[in-house]
């Protein structure tokens, strides 16, 4: 089993930048503080979609390079955030997977109360409201909209629905799709997905059809190992299957 891919976009104008989320381990991270300081721009806030470590762990190296830059997310992301960042789940979960490469400091975000950027009065927004469609991996996370530019799921690998426990895991992801596309985006950027892929509005119907599939096939299974082996047949090109195959919690 492996960690699925996973990406920082640096959204930047002129001069200044925006990073959504962080890598999980220090080198990592310091590939990634690397490769902002050689664009040149003035990194002024970090922004994590969701608490999960593989999305803020990195924040201490990234301020260590850049100081001033704030570090922000929803409140409903703070909540998993402080979680993952506790000493339990550090030491018994991300420790074991990542021996020795675990930052010793792990910095919790501030509350985000106004818009992320303003460049010359365009506007970059996070949209906590999101949460009221209930999407998500394990725990609440929003979509973020720059101009046209929200996050998905990646349609490239399989996605972790395990923790949706609702008889229709799918549906509130559904619904956050749905409200993505009536943003009219134009591109859309998952945060895992396989090297290279595209970032195309069509990544919104192509996870929305993953997980219809998903649904339909839980529901008409008994077992995490059927429900494994029929999406693994159906999307043989996804990356990382090991995510797959739990059914509603299982």
């Amino acid at each position: 089993m492996k960690w699925s891919p996973f990406l920082q976009p640096l959204i930047s104008g002129k001069r200044d930048a925006v990073l959504v989320d962080t890598a999980i381990t220090v080198d990592q991270n310091q590939k990634l503080v690397d490769w902002m300081a050689a664009s040149g721009k003035n990194l002024t806030t970090i922004y994590a979609t969701h608490g999960h470590g593989d999305h803020f762990f990195g924040v201490n190296t990234i301020q260590k390079k850049f100081p001033k830059a704030r570090f922000v997310a929803t409140r409903e992301v703070i909540a998993v955030m402080q979680k993952q960042a506790s000493a339990p789940v550090v030491n018994t979960y991300w420790k074991p997977r990542f021996p020795g490469q675990i930052d010793s400091t792990l910095e919790v975000a501030d509350a985000l109360k106004e818009a992320l950027s303003n460049w010359k009065g365009s506007n970059l927004w996070a949209f906590p409201r999101a949460y009221r469609y209930g999407q998500h991996d394990l725990s609440p996370r929003p979509f973020d909209s720059g101009w046209s530019l929200p996050a998905t799921p990646s349609t490239t690998m399989f996605i972790f629905i395990w923790a949706s426990r609702t008889p229709k895991p799918g549906t509130n992801w559904i619904a956050a799709l749905d409200k993505i596309e009536s943003l009219k985006p134009v591109a859309v950027i998952a945060g895992h997905k396989r090297p290279g892929a595209p970032d195309t509005p069509n990544n919104i119907e192509e996870t929305r059809k993953y997980i219809r599939d998903f649904d339909r096939i839980a529901t008409n299974t008994k077992t995490a190992s059927e429900l494994y082996n029929q999406m693994l047949a159906i999307y043989p090109e996804r990356v990382n299957p090991a995510v797959c195959g739990c059914r509603h919690g299982q």
